[in-house]
């Protein structure tokens, strides 16, 4: 029943109404995976706003800084986020990686033992190295990918936050000739696809989500993620288990299940 007008009516409203709704009936425990005014479990699925808010801040320029501490949507979600960490009510906070606790702690004022970190899971059945003897050669064949040639994929949605410009930007130092960039995910392609080279633009793929990513890990080489701000990242989940080597940042909560080097690599910065 969220109002979806703008990010500001949705977050207020579905806050609202899901409040509203567990309070009319009796409950024993009530979680939530999203900021509301009244919950006893929280999951901080998309981490600390606050420290996104500052990362963000780091790789802008001085007149967007002014006006994102100003913008009435991220005041609202911080107001959210102070009640659920300060206020007592939330019993518990889950953190999806050790940066997240660390980040909640950081910048808000309660008990480190509300905050227990339970990392996020992935489907082995679904994502494993096997799938590549099925999907490699008819993946790639559909993308006119050559197998001599590197394939690197990124999967994600809401580029600014996981870094989409940076690994655009990076290919032109790339040593290897034969590379070609796939991109998955939701978002301004044009504005993004503007900051390659036309000369690099022709080695790069854009396409929508679709249902069965898992044949696209089987087809890459390896897998890269540059966050500027990442709560986990499952899409750095579902690479490992397909058997792909990734490359994140320190950014990133996954980060700190990778052994730099053997798994991946763990950049400072995008």
């Amino acid at each position: 029943r969220a109002v979806k007008r703008n990010s500001f009516l949705r977050v207020l409203s579905f806050a609202w109404f899901a409040t509203r709704s567990t309070r009319s009936g009796s409950f024993d425990i009530v979680q939530s995976h999203e900021r509301t005014w009244s919950q006893d479990v929280y999951r901080a699925g998309d981490g600390c706003h606050r420290e996104w808010l500052e990362r963000r801040s780091c790789y802008l320029p001085i007149m967007k800084k002014f006006f994102l501490r100003f913008n009435l949507f991220h005041q609202l979600v911080l107001m959210l986020e102070k009640r659920i960490f300060e206020n007592g009510e939330c019993k518990k906070i889950i953190a999806i990686s050790k940066m997240v606790k660390r980040d909640i702690l950081k910048h808000y004022q309660l008990p480190e033992e509300r905050v227990e970190v339970v990392y996020n899971g992935v489907n082995l059945e679904r994502f494993n190295p096997s799938n590549r003897k099925s999907f490699r050669f008819e993946i790639r064949k559909q993308l006119k990918i050559s197998d001599k040639e590197v394939m690197i994929l990124f999967v994600g949605s809401g580029f600014e936050r996981k870094g989409l410009e940076y690994l655009i930007k990076s290919v032109q130092y790339m040593k290897q000739k034969d590379w070609r960039l796939v991109l998955v995910g939701k978002g301004r392609w044009k504005k993004y696809l503007g900051f390659a080279s036309n000369e690099n633009r022709k080695k790069i793929t854009n396409m929508e989500p679709i249902d069965a990513i898992e044949k696209l890990y089987a087809a890459a080489d390896f897998f890269a993620l540059p966050s500027v701000y990442e709560p986990f990242g499952n899409a750095n989940l579902e690479a490992l288990a397909s058997g792909l080597p990734i490359i994140t940042t320190r950014n990133c909560g996954a980060s700190e299940i990778i052994k730099s080097k053997k798994e991946g690599i763990v950049l400072e910065e995008p």
